[in-house]
């Protein structure tokens, strides 16, 4: 493995990560401890990092030294995966809302930018703003992981303030992102629908949750209708709506802009695992358009279809 080649990428991830208008050999001389003069034959290569110097810029601009190295090698790849560590699942689950939002961060207001997302079920920075269906989502995954008491009713459950906070930044940054691409399962309401009906079912959401929800989602699927006619966001935010004819097994996202690409994949109900990995990124591309290929394009065109997916989207919400 080329040394240089290690210290090259490690130098443009922490340039990458910079706040805007700051200078990165003042920064690692202040966070290194050390004189500007050693801090530049470092970033020229005369001088390697240490062990411990790395170490710490790891830390502190949560670079993942081993990204660097598996995507130097070409039969390895990394991925990372939020782990969730703390006991306490609110503070988990804001660890893991606090990462994409990093993300989503990054790549908005560059007109580069690109989303593209091939989704079995809704996504949910299409509605991580909306109060009940946020909170379903985050009663279900606690019940499921067995270790909190759910609340009696969803109107009881208190999120705290930085959480809803988050999700309507979220939902914010992916409408602010250059262009975004949808790929939907024609299941897509299907599965959500499915399980509200089994919590109610199981007596942990009560019959008002039930209203609400139904309501949330009929306003949910008014905003996509405005989306797939306009084929942009009210910001003017390019956005197209493609209906797969094809099911496929699981949401696959693509990020890219500007000398920049992430490829997430969707695990455990909330979370992700993503790479930024070349080849795991080019896989991921060439699939998600793979799937492209064999959909509908419904935003701004095929109004017979878009019709069509509405309505039946409509009946089985009002199946609640």
């Amino acid at each position: 493995m080329n040394k240089n080649y290690i210290v090259t990428n490690l130098i443009d991830e922490m340039k990458e990560r910079m706040p805007h208008g700051q200078n990165l050999a003042n920064y690692l001389a202040d966070t290194l401890c050390m004189g500007k003069e050693s801090v530049y034959r470092r970033l020229r290569g005369e001088v390697a990092f240490t062990f411990d110097e790395i170490a710490m810029i790891s830390c502190n601009f949560g670079i993942s030294i081993d990204q660097i190295i598996g995507n130097h090698l070409p039969n390895r790849a990394t991925f990372d995966v939020n782990l969730l560590l703390s006991p306490d699942l609110f503070k988990s689950y804001n660890k893991i809302i606090e990462h994409y939002l990093q993300v989503f961060n990054f790549v908005k207001g560059d007109s580069s930018t690109e989303i593209y997302t091939a989704s079995n079920t809704i996504p949910f920075t299409l509605y991580s703003s909306y109060e009940y269906l946020s909170k379903f989502r985050l009663c279900r995954w606690m019940y499921q992981y067995e270790k909190i008491k759910t609340p009696n009713t969803l109107a009881e459950m208190q999120v705290q303030e930085k959480i809803v906070a988050a999700h309507n930044e979220l939902s914010n940054s992916m409408k602010r992102c250059g262009k975004t691409y949808f790929i939907w399962d024609t299941d897509i309401f299907h599965s959500l629908v499915k399980e509200i009906k089994y919590f109610s079912e199981l007596n942990l959401i009560s019959a008002n949750d039930g209203i609400h929800l139904k309501e949330e989602l009929l306003q949910l699927l008014t905003e996509l209708e405005r989306l797939s006619v306009k084929g942009q966001f009210n910001n003017g935010h390019e956005a197209s709506i493609y209906l797969s004819n094809i099911n496929f097994e699981a949401t696959y996202s693509y990020i890219t802009k500007k000398d920049f690409q992430i490829s997430l994949f969707r695990v455990y109900s909330i979370n992700f695992m993503d790479s930024q990995n070349p080849h795991i990124c080019q896989m991921q591309k060439d699939w998600i358009q793979s799937l492209k290929r064999h959909s509908t394009l419904i935003s701004g065109s095929g109004e017979a279809q878009r019709i069509a997916f509405l309505e039946r989207r409509r009946r089985i919400i009002e199946t609640l």
